[in-house]
């Protein structure tokens, strides 16, 4: 506050001539006219008198000889414009035109980005602005601006003496003060900067200063805003606008009377007023978001700015990482209610649910599973789940745009809508999951409210629907496995562990997914592994999906027994082990089924249990430190030999 009064009381101190000015300028122009209808109305007004024709023809005619008082000689109207200067104004104002405001010119688009970068909305403006030059002003007594002495140094090969910096100085200084406080670039340096403080005051690399006062704005006012903060930045440019409106009214009513001088006031300062306060309100894009854990639309000049904050009650908890991805970019809609309907849309996809989904020759609903013709022919065709298919359909619907986002948008709002309506099918959310979604199936073109398709792989003759189904053998992920082991899958999985020593994890460290407090059964087969397989171990794993190095393992010794161990930073301790197998040959001869689960305990433990043929069982829970963020694995653990493989004929796991 102290700040601005300062700043104010300086503007004050250096606008005082140009107002004193004015003041006598409007003053003078009052009385002229004020002395003209005094004297109009003395010489029309004559009293009758009782003395007859006469005596009244005597009256007016002493009235007509009496001298009118004295006046101010108003000053001479300026002199009309050249020839040659309104011929230069007119081709400005044609070229402004063409460029700003008609589309069909070739180079109008970069004009316009150029212009709008530079002055913002007042861009769309310029084109008016030269036909000001042909209404000239009144020029103050001034010394001409020395324009010689910044060339000192290149002209004398020195540089300045105090003297000549004192002197370009106050020169300057008295130039801007005539060029800002008496003419419209005052007026219109004002307007620019009060443009971009109402506007919310944009960055100028994200574009949004083309939609307030562009870069000009953001040059004048953010230094003001800084130093000032927002109020008293513009109540300051706000007293620029109006006193340099007020001195060239008063300027304009002294030549051309004060009604012109009303006039040019109202428009010098009210339709810059008017402007930049709609600016406050008007203009700006909607931006559907995420902030504080809600999902809410705001309004903005791009997708980083803030104006103004609308929370559409939907929670940005439960949704998926393409949506929540999406809108982190920001989500393009046309207003409050348009964001409402858009954000209930996508973050529960039941409710725009279609029927089919119509393809190019065939149809395709919610629950049924599909097949190719042609191997990679984009034709499909429906075929029971428990026969050969190669995808199942879990979510037929529409995309709740009515006018076109853009081709990017639609597609990610595709993905982000198979995501959200992924758990109601399989009954487990994706994210949560190993099951990957196929890419999402979209009408060719844009129509309002496209209906989309989205569909899993197979993972065998069975439908997935409701299944809590996280993990499979035929799954379409990167099983890739960790240094120093390989991973193969032709028509079984194969895990090879190249080096001795070796624990190989399928899927690897690519696959990153942990669920927090997450339990799994997993049902598996493995191949006999060879005789010499030495002392490799076989089985499966409940891993902390960041950080393989943690969790537990299900290991099906050289034996057979069963032994159930916790990893800790890589390090492995036995926790429980079953009984050697009865009537059940050991993994190096037979195949070996499993079934492990490992699962959280009210008392914040874990369960692990682990079962084979052979009345072979071992139990465990572990509740010092247990690791609490688990996913399915396949674990191959080999001694001293290389090169052992464990094929895998059956995984699958799911939540429980």
């Amino acid at each position: 506050m102290v700040l601005t009064l300062v700043a104010g009381l300086l503007l004050g101190v250096a606008a005082t001539g140009q107002v004193r000015a004015a003041l006598t300028d409007w003053q003078g122009a009052a009385a002229a006219e004020a002395g003209s209808h005094r004297r109009t109305r003395r010489a029309a007004a004559v009293p009758a008198t009782v003395d007859g024709p006469a005596t009244q023809r005597a009256a007016a005619v002493a009235v007509h000889d009496e001298p009118p008082p004295p006046q101010k000689p108003r000053p001479p109207r300026p002199a009309r414009p050249s020839w040659p200067r309104i011929g230069i104004i007119a081709l400005v104002v044609a070229a402004l035109v063409a460029l700003l405001w008609v589309p069909r010119v070739p180079v109008h688009g970069v004009a316009a980005a150029v212009f709008t970068f530079v002055f913002g909305y007042a861009a769309y403006a310029l084109p008016v602005l030269p036909l000001l030059l042909l209404w000239p002003l009144p020029r103050l007594p001034r010394a001409t601006w020395p324009w010689q002495l910044p060339l000192v140094p290149f002209v004398d090969r020195r540089l300045w003496t105090g003297a000549e910096l004192r002197d370009l100085a106050v020169a300057t200084l008295h130039y801007l003060r005539e060029r800002v406080l008496t003419r419209t670039t005052g007026i219109a340096l004002a307007t620019l900067g009060l443009l971009h403080l109402v506007r919310g005051n944009p960055s100028l690399l994200d574009g949004g200063t083309s939609r307030a006062g562009g870069l000009v704005g953001w040059l004048l006012a953010e230094p003001l805003r800084l130093l000032l903060a927002t109020g008293g930045a513009i109540g300051l440019l706000g007293g620029v606008l109006v006193g340099a409106g007020a001195v060239i009214a008063a300027s304009v009513g002294r030549a051309w009377g004060t009604v012109t001088g009303y006039a040019v006031l109202a428009v010098a300062v009210a339709v810059p007023l008017l402007g930049a306060g709609a600016g406050h309100w008007l203009g700006f894009e909607y931006y559907l978001r995420t902030e504080q854990g809600r999902v809410v639309v705001v309004a903005g000049l791009s997708p980083s700015h803030r104006q103004a904050v609308h929370d559409t009650a939907v929670a940005a908890d439960g949704l998926s990482p393409s949506l929540l991805a999406l809108l982190d970019k920001g989500l393009q809609v046309t207003g409050n209610d348009d964001g409402d309907r858009i954000a209930r849309a996508l973050a529960d996809p039941s409710k725009a649910a279609a029927d089919t989904y119509v393809g190019d020759q065939f149809e395709l609903k919610a629950g049924e599973c599909f097949d190719w013709i042609g191997g990679s022919s984009q034709l499909r065709y429906v075929t029971p789940c428990n026969a050969a298919h190669i995808g199942e359909v879990t979510y037929v619907g529409h995309l709740p745009f009515l006018e076109d986002p853009g081709r990017d948008a639609v597609d990610a709002a595709a993905k982000a809508v198979c995501e959200q309506s992924y758990g109601a099918y399989l009954g487990v959310p994706f994210g949560q999951s190993f099951l990957p979604l196929d890419k999402p199936m979209l009408p060719p073109g844009w129509t309002p409210r496209p209906v989309i398709a989205c569909s899993v792989g197979a993972v065998g003759p069975w439908t997935l629907k409701g299944s809590r189904t996280v993990a499979a053998l035929q799954q379409k992920v990167p099983w890739g496995a960790a240094g120093g082991c390989k991973v193969e899958v032709p028509d079984a999985l194969r895990v090879t562990a190249e080096q001795p020593n070796t624990r190989c994890v399928a899927p690897g460290p690519q696959q990153r997914l942990s669920v927090p407090g997450g339990g799994f059964a997993m049902d598996l087969e493995f191949a006999a592994i060879g005789k010499t397989a030495g002392g490799a171990r076989i089985g499966a794993a409940c891993l902390d999906g960041a950080d393989l190095g943690n969790g537990y393992t299900f290991e099906v010794t050289a034996d057979g027994v069963i032994e159930i161990g916790k990893l800790v930073g890589g390090q492995p301790a036995k926790l429980a082990a079953s009984a050697k197998p009865k009537n059940a040959g050991p993994p190096t001869t037979a195949s070996t089924p499993l079934q492990v689960t490992c699962k959280p305990t009210a008392d914040g433990g874990i369960e692990l249990t682990a079962f084979s043929t052979g009345n072979r069982k071992a139990t465990a829970v572990d509740r010092t430190n247990p690791v609490t963020r688990l996913s399915p694995r396949l674990m191959l653990a080999n001694a001293g030999a290389g090169g052992v493989v464990m094929t895998t004929m059956i995984f699958n796991a799911t939540r429980v």
